[in-house]
Formats: structure tokens, C-alpha cells, sequence
């Protein structure tokens, strides 16, 4: 049996941060937001379109990626800023959610639905193809982590951003403390700088999301 091909970053970010049953969100939506945003933005440093300067983001190819979701961030940021990663971050977090839906349904992850209803009209929502798909991302992270192996660079920031928005108290929450320290040891050797700034600036940013406690 061959195993399923893995899909972006900002793709696999999106099935980790649902329920596969229900598809509700795990996060709350600007915290989602975040870690979409942030998974975009890292999917144009995989395509070497920008350049980490400090605390700074600088578009160094404004080449169209080909692909309409990572295609419309860039043309949005050439020509901008240069701004910081969290500003980005935070400016793109807003729609970030709607440019993953499009390429999810585009490759048949996700698939509309209309409930009809006696009176009125119905309602469209998304659900996903396969029910399971929500939970192959962080499954993937954990049997390598489990196994002592190495996770590749899109997996290792995919669980640098899980852990910077808090998605791991769902997703993660079967890891041992033996798995988190092997977790931790290979973000200190072999997360690449500007990734690793990446998933900081995403922590704070998604901080900062938090809704405040109901008084």
C-alpha cells in the first residue's frame, strides 16, 4: 500500500487544525488565519521568492509560483514594505483561509456541499473527501517522531507552527516526552534560520490572536 502523496504545508496546516467528522476548526479563526498566513508565506521561501533580512521579509522573485494560492501572496507583497514577518503574518491571516479552501476543493480534499432545506434556501458548506485526511498530517509527525527519524524541512516547520499556535494541545497531545525532546532537538540542528523566524514571529502573532477571556 502506498502511502498518500503530502500536500503544501499551508494544505496539511488546514487538515491538522480540523475535526475530520464534523470538519469543525480546532482553532479559533484568527488563530487559524495565523498559521495559514504563516504556512504561505513558508511555502514562498520554499520557492526561494523571498529573503529573511533580520526581522524583515524582501520579495527577491517576483516570479508567479504557479500556483494560485502562494501566486496571489506574492503579487500582493512585491513591491510592498519591506515589512516584518509578524506584519505580514497578521496582514495576510485575514484571507489566508479562503486561498487553502480554493486549492483544497481544486485537488478534491475538500468537496462542496448543499443541504437543502423544506423552506428557504439551502446552505453550502465544505466537507472533507475522506473523513481521515484531517488527521494524516500530525500522524505522519508523530510516527517519524516515534521512529527517531528525521522529519523533512516542509514537515519540521509544519510542526514548528503547530506548536506556535497551539495546535498541538489537539493534534500532539499523544506525544511522549521522549517524542517532544526528539521534536525539540531537531528544531535546534536542522531548522533552516529563516524558517525557524518564521514559526517566532508566528507564536507571537498568534499570541496576540487569542481572544481575551470572557469577563
Amino acid at each position: 500500500m502506498t502511502s498518500p502523496p503530502k500536500l503544501a504545508p499551508a494544505d496539511d496546516f488546514y487538515l491538522a487544525a480540523h475535526d475530520g467528522i464534523g470538519g469543525r476548526a480546532l482553532l479559533p479563526e484568527r488563530v487559524l488565519g495565523v498559521g495559514l498566513a504563516a504556512s504561505l508565506i513558508g511555502e514562498l521561501m520554499f520557492w526561494r521568492r523571498l529573503l529573511v533580512d533580520g526581522d524583515l521579509l524582501h520579495v527577491v522573485d517576483a516570479t508567479p509560483t504557479g500556483d494560485p494560492a502562494t501566486a496571489a501572496i506574492l503579487q500582493r507583497m512585491t513591491g510592498g514594505g519591506p515589512y516584518s514577518i509578524g506584519q505580514w503574518i497578521g496582514y495576510f491571516s485575514t484571507g489566508a483561509e479562503e486561498h487553502v479552501q480554493r486549492r483544497l476543493v481544486a485537488a478534491g480534499v475538500l468537496r462542496v456541499e448543499t443541504r437543502r432545506r423544506l423552506l428557504g434556501a439551502g446552505t453550502t458548506t465544505l466537507v472533507f473527501a475522506d473523513p481521515k485526511s484531517p488527521g494524516e498530517p500530525a500522524g505522519r509527525i508523530r510516527t517519524h517522531l516515534s521512529y527517531n527519524e528525521d522529519l523533512d524541512t516542509a514537515d519540521l516547520m509544519l510542526a514548528g507552527l503547530i506548536l506556535a499556535t497551539g495546535l498541538d494541545a489537539f493534534v500532539l497531545d499523544t506525544c511522549n516526552p521522549r517524542d517532544r525532546a526528539r521534536l525539540s532537538d531537531q528544531f535546534r540542528r536542522r531548522m533552516p534560520p529563516p524558517l525557524a523566524q518564521l514559526v517566532a514571529h508566528t507564536r507571537a502573532t498568534a499570541a496576540d490572536a487569542v481572544p481575551a477571556p470572557a469577563r
